[in-house]
C-alpha cells in the first residue's frame, strides 16, 4: 500500500489494518475519505453526504467478519427480501382486508406463516447485529457496554444519512465534515484499537470512549 499523504497517521493505520484483512472494505473507507475530502458541485450537496455514509455502512457491516474471532451471518433469507414477498402473497389472496376495522383480523394460513417469518427474522437482524458489535468492539466481553451503543448510534447515524428519504427528508441540514469526521472517528479508533495489543486491556476501549465523548460530545 502506498502511502497517502492526504491521510493522517491514524487514518494510514486503519487502511494498513483493512487492507490485510479486507481490501475491498479497505477500498469503501478509503472512498469514504475521498468523497468527504472533495468539494460537492452544486446541487450534489446530499449526494456527496449519501456517498460518504453508504460507504461507511458497508465498511461497518463487513467489520465483524473480517475482524471479530465470532460474526453471526446474515439471516437468509433476509427481512427484506421477506417484506419483498408480500405484495405478492397478499396479491394471490384479494380476499384479505389488513386494514379492516376489528380485533381479530383473519388470514390464511401461508399469509400469517410470511408475516410469522419476517418478525422472526427482524427479531435474528436485530441481536446479530448487537452481538456482532459486542463481539467487534469489546470481544464480546461485555455486551452492554456503552461502547457498543456508540458503535451502533454511529451505524445508525451513516444508515439514515445514506438514504436521501430519511433524514435528508427530514432535516434541510446536512451534517458538515466535522460532523461526518466524529463520527467516522468512532469507527477508525475501534478499528485502531482492535488491531493493537491494547485491545487486550478492555480498559483501553474505555479510554477511548472517554476520550471520544470529552472531545465530541455523544454522537
Amino acid at each position: 500500500m502506498s502511502h497517502d499523504q492526504r491521510l493522517d497517521d491514524r487514518q494510514c493505520r486503519v487502511v494498513k489494518a483493512l487492507d490485510d484483512r479486507s481490501p475491498r472494505l479497505a477500498g469503501v473507507y478509503r472512498s469514504a475519505l475521498s468523497t468527504l475530502r472533495s468539494e460537492p458541485e452544486s446541487g450534489c450537496e446530499a449526494a456527496r453526504v449519501s456517498m460518504i455514509c453508504h460507504c461507511m455502512r458497508e465498511l461497518m457491516t463487513g467489520l465483524p467478519a473480517a475482524m471479530a474471532d465470532t460474526a453471526i451471518p446474515r439471516p437468509k433469507p433476509s427481512s427484506g427480501s421477506l417484506v419483498a414477498k408480500l405484495p405478492e402473497l397478499l396479491a394471490n389472496h384479494p380476499d384479505v382486508d389488513l386494514g379492516i376495522d376489528q380485533d381479530i383480523v383473519p388470514v390464511p394460513k401461508k399469509v400469517a406463516q410470511a408475516l410469522a417469518s419476517l418478525v422472526t427474522t427482524v427479531t435474528q437482524e436485530q441481536g446479530r447485529n448487537r452481538s456482532n458489535a459486542a463481539a467487534l468492539v469489546t470481544d464480546g466481553s461485555d455486551p452492554k457496554h456503552p461502547a457498543i451503543k456508540q458503535w451502533l448510534d454511529a451505524y445508525e447515524f451513516f444508515v439514515g444519512w445514506a438514504h436521501l428519504d430519511r433524514n435528508h427528508e427530514r432535516d434541510g441540514k446536512l451534517p458538515g465534515n466535522e460532523e461526518l469526521l466524529a463520527v467516522i472517528r468512532v469507527v477508525e479508533d475501534v478499528i485502531d484499537v482492535r488491531t493493537t495489543v491494547f485491545f487486550e486491556n478492555l480498559h483501553a476501549v474505555e479510554d477511548l470512549l472517554a476520550s471520544a465523548n470529552a472531545a465530541n460530545g455523544e454522537v
